[in-house]
């Protein structure tokens, strides 16, 4: 459980940044509801928890092959 001495809230500048990809895909992601956000007084702001549990989810194990 998180408490509000360790939350730490991202931008979207932030994610396009972490991600490595432009602002718009950053919205896109949004608009799907892909990725989960709050949204306070107008701003998005993004979980550093949330955002880690994102990329373990989107995480693709490799295939091996046996020669």
């Amino acid at each position: 459980e998180q408490t509000t001495d360790s939350l730490k809230l991202l931008s979207t500048s932030d994610l396009s940044k972490i991600f490595n990809i432009s602002q718009a895909s950053v919205y896109r992601l949004i608009d799907s509801r892909r990725i989960p956000f709050y949204k306070i007084g107008g701003s998005l702001r993004f979980s550093e928890q949330d955002i880690i549990k994102y990329l373990e989810d989107c995480r693709v194990e490799p295939i091996f092959r046996r020669r």
